[in-house]
């Protein structure tokens, strides 16, 4: 059987739409129309890419976990998205995935203040960081102080009801690993107009 080469089909909807209003069988009108769903998809397809971008851009740096109750304070500043422990009265998670219980971290099962196990978790992320982004020259300061600034940074989501004990060395092993600069979440209180003492 030969094969044939398609002929151009450029135009078919609109010679389609040319007979609409015409009348086909005893008056009646011909309600069958081709529409090009091809521009509806585009502009789906740019309005999905629109609204993702928009989501990258402001959308939640912390997801919110259950079984966190953050601690509230007076004095906040804005994070940025950068590595997260959570850590709650069960479980001390990265980014998500389960590392270790809390009720085993206790100075008496680590007393080196160093859990091996968050320990290595933390040195494939800093080594992941460092891939991904090329350490700058010493000679270019600005470039070469925003880097370290950024590469030493780690928020740490603790329930409120977690021991001291525990965030201590979930901090001096980030430490070790190189994550020097430790944010704490917390969830701020409602701001309330102080009244002036006259």
């Amino acid at each position: 059987m030969p094969v044939k080469v398609p002929s151009s089909r450029i135009g078919s909807s609109v010679a389609n739409m040319k007979t609409m209003g015409k009348s086909s069988l005893g008056g009646k009108k011909n309600v069958i129309v081709h529409l090009n769903v091809v521009p509806m998809i585009d502009m789906f397809t740019i309005l999905v890419i629109f609204l993702l971008m928009m989501f990258s851009a402001t959308g939640q740096i912390l997801y919110h976990q259950k079984d966190i109750q953050m601690p509230r304070a007076y004095h906040q500043k804005p994070l940025v998205r950068l590595p997260i422990i959570a850590i709650s009265r069960n479980v001390v998670a990265f980014e998500g995935h389960k590392v270790i219980d809390t009720p085993m971290l206790t100075e008496k099962e680590f007393p080196d203040m160093k859990v091996p196990v968050l320990a290595k978790v933390l040195k494939m992320a800093h080594e992941q960081y460092k891939r991904e982004h090329p350490q700058p020259p010493p000679s270019n300061r600005d470039a070469f102080r925003d880097w370290m600034k950024e590469s030493t940074q780690i928020i740490i989501q603790a329930d409120r009801g977690v021991s001291f004990e525990a965030i201590k060395l979930v901090m001096f092993t980030a430490a070790y690993q190189g994550f020097s600069t430790v944010n704490f979440s917390v969830v701020p209180y409602p701001s309330k107009n102080k009244k002036k003492k006259s």
